[in-house]
């Protein structure tokens, strides 16, 4: 009858507050609530709801419900029936087993759901996603480890149905005939708890399963079975057993008595139970460790590797210099014919060299390393496949004000004030020169661009560390007096994904500064000052870069 266990409706049950805590990777955590009943001390769970917490899509058809799992590449689909004790984890992939597995008790349909024991329904998704998961009644909460399986797991190959007996995958779990002998003992030590299995052949014999009591002494006693008792005897070490026996009773009875270390362990939790498919009896016994606990070991490794990993990403190892304009845009032209392409091309060449020298252990990429124009969305995309850490970009400024004088670093963003507008306009003017520069920039605007640092927003803050120590750099090696770090919407700052920035290293309309840029040891100087710059700006970089890995692994 819908609605009932056994005898029992679930129209009684009151509402149960239940959560479902799931662990999916390194620091990748989500609390869901899990729709719950509770009539007497026993805890219902909607298994519609469950997989929804678990991120699992499923279907219900009348009393069948269908839940569908991927775990690398490998697809199954649970099945649940109405009233049926008997559970099919169906492959989805060619070649990969059925498995059958028995519950302790029957999904029941109510209120349009089928509903199953907290108890079991955590058994259930366990054993069929070979995953952690555990119940705490007291806590109301389920805590699922979803991010790997736990070591030397073999949940899933619980309940795998033999070529010769798939026949019947639809009906009840395959039937055993003669008398019930024991063969083999297996056992499974796991971080938090044992799993024992006793294999045999027969059929299927009366047991009765006495848990844990203050003596840590669980048996297993099998009303008819046959088996030599020195097949089952096992001492431990170490861990939560200590020793497991074999003792017949008399009248064809076998108690199997597990010894279990109290000193140091306590047992949460105990449950025995026949799996059918392949005529075992399975006890678990675990013991009281939490989730997070149970897999710390292997979790710590995984973060270390991820760590390492991560470290070499972000490893400043590769500097991409941008000397701005070149081939048939010339850039600003002084009143003494200087052109800034020329300028500039001579700065990076200097720094480069620098770099070379002073950190041989690092890359220097150009993006025109001769007189040739380079359109400047090109100039970010030969930054991003070269795997750049800091994009430098150099200039000569011009201003109509002839008086103007002094060095300037920018990084992208909204301009400040009308000189940094004005400033981008002139850089930004670089793509007229390019081949069909309508088409390719359509719908850009000199404001629009301004406006724009969407690209750049994430590295803002590690591009005005390395801007001020630029400049600061520049300050130190050259009379060229700085006029501070300013933003602006560059456009050659648009596309490198990578902190950016762009340096002005004089005013070229200024004749005064325009016959100083000219200088070979003036461009030299200020060559060896961006690299000052960007030795404070690295070495503050990578002391981030550590301490910001030694605080995610103590975090995870």
């Amino acid at each position: 009858m819908p609605g009932t266990l056994g005898a029992v409706s679930l129209d009684n049950a009151g509402a149960e507050k239940l959560s479902l805590h799931a662990v999916q990777g390194f620091q990748v955590e989500y609390t869901m609530d899990v729709q719950a009943v509770k009539l007497g001390g026993t805890v219902y769970v909607d298994i519609s709801s469950m997989s929804r917490a678990l991120r699992l899509l499923s279907k219900r058809d009348g009393g069948q419900l269908a839940i569908m799992y991927s775990d690398k590449g490998n697809k199954t689909v649970c099945r649940l029936i109405e009233g049926s004790n008997f559970v099919d984890f169906l492959p989805q992939n060619p070649g990969r087993p059925q498995r059958v597995v028995q519950l302790r008790s029957a999904p029941v349909l109510w209120k349009k759901s089928l509903w199953l024991r907290a108890v079991d329904a955590v058994r259930l998704f366990s054993l069929w996603m070979d995953r952690e998961v555990v119940y705490d009644q007291q806590q109301g909460r389920i805590d699922a480890f979803l991010w790997s399986s736990q070591p030397d797991s073999k949940k899933s190959k619980v309940g795998i149905v033999r070529a010769e007996d798939r026949h019947i995958s639809d009906g009840p779990a395959p039937r055993y005939k003669g008398p019930t002998t024991l063969n083999a003992l297996e056992v499974s030590e796991l971080a938090n708890g044992v799993v024992i299995r006793i294999k045999a052949t027969g059929s299927k014999s009366a047991a009765s399963f006495i848990k844990p009591g203050k003596k840590s002494t669980a048996s297993l006693t099998l009303q008819t079975a046959k088996g030599d008792p020195a097949d089952f005897f096992r001492t431990f070490s170490q861990g939560l057993l200590k020793e497991i026996r074999a003792i017949p009773l008399g009248n064809g009875a076998v108690q199997i008595d597990i010894s279990l270390n109290n000193e140091f362990y306590k047992v949460k939790s105990s449950e025995y139970q026949w799996d059918s498919a392949t005529n075992t009896y399975v006890i678990s016994i675990m013991s009281d460790i939490d989730v997070q606990a149970v897999y710390r070991a292997e979790k710590e490794k995984r973060i270390r590797q991820e760590l390492a990993r991560d470290l070499q990403k972000w490893k400043f190892d590769t500097i991409v210099l941008d000397a701005g304009h070149g081939g048939k845009d010339p850039g600003a032209v002084g009143k003494g014919g200087t052109r800034e392409k020329d300028i500039v091309l001579r700065i990076v060449r200097y720094l480069g060299a620098v770099i070379k020298k002073e950190w041989p252990e690092i890359k220097v990429v150009y993006t025109r390393s001769d007189d040739r124009f380079i359109p400047l969305k090109q100039r970010g995309k030969i930054a991003n496949r070269s795997d750049g850490k800091l994009f430098v970009s150099v200039h000569c400024n011009a201003a109509e004000n002839r008086s103007a004088k002094g060095a300037e670093v920018y990084i992208l963003g909204p301009h400040k004030n009308d000189a940094a507008l004005r400033v981008a306009m002139l850089e930004n003017a670089a793509i007229k020169q390019e081949e069909d520069y309508k088409n390719k920039y359509r719908g850009f605007s000199e404001e629009h661009t301004i406006m724009s640092s969407l690209a750049q927003n994430a590295f803002t803050l590690q591009s005005k560390d390395a801007a001020r120590h630029v400049l600061e750099g520049m300050e130190k090696k050259t009379d060229i007096n700085g006029r501070g770090v300013r933003q602006a919407g560059f456009m050659v700052l648009w596309t490198p994904s990578m902190p950016s920035l762009l340096v002005e290293a004089g005013y070229l309309s200024n004749s005064g500064e325009e016959k100083v840029l000219r200088q070979t040891n003036v461009q030299r100087n200020i060559a060896s000052g961006i690299f000052n710059g960007l030795k404070r700006y690295r070495a503050t970089y990578e002391k981030q870069q550590v301490a910001s890995s030694a605080r995610e692994g103590k975090e995870g």
